[in-house]
């Protein structure tokens, strides 16, 4: 029979384990949103960002909060200010989860088209970090590992923050 300190550490886990994932998928749905600010939330103060295979003037490591949504996310070209194409749109999947009291890692595959007709396909690690009032990403390993640009004509995809500005 399983007793009751046994019991509310396997529930703990559970809460942990989709935790992480909702913050993951935060994190996913607040930069297809545009919503930069909701997005920093995700990442504790002292986060770090690494990226790589993205391109030249965008590969590299970013610490901070503030400077991994300033200096990355808002230079990385989502939005064209016009409401007219250049968003995101991620398919994130596979996320592995090793839990460690407060601390997470992950592993997890990204599927992206960005601008209507550029795909990148890769992976994140995460390092992700139970703060006081839920989990953040500290460490976010953003691997691109293929890219391709999409033959297609009178595409124009609709922005996340188009579709939630139509509620159901």
């Amino acid at each position: 029979m399983t007793d009751l300190s046994e019991l509310t550490a396997r529930v703990r886990r559970l809460e942990d384990l989709e935790a992480v994932r909702a913050t993951w998928l935060e994190y996913c749905n607040r930069l297809d949103a545009e919503d930069f600010a909701g997005l920093g939330a995700v990442f504790t103060e002292d986060a770090r960002l690494a990226v790589v295979g993205l391109s030249a003037g965008l590969d590299g490591t970013y610490s901070g909060r503030r400077a991994i949504v300033e200096d990355f996310y808002a230079r990385t070209g989502t939005s064209s200010g016009d409401g007219a194409g250049a968003m995101t749109g991620h398919l994130s999947t596979n996320m592995q989860i090793e839990l460690a009291g407060d601390e997470a890692t992950t592993l997890a595959y990204f599927f992206e088209i960005v601008d209507d007709d550029l795909v990148l396909i890769g992976t994140y690690q995460h390092r992700m970090r139970r703060d006081t009032d839920r989990w953040r990403i500290a460490v976010l390993h953003i691997s691109v590992r293929y890219r391709a640009r999409l033959q297609a004509e009178r595409v124009r995809g609709r922005s996340l923050r188009e579709i939630l500005g139509r509620p159901v």
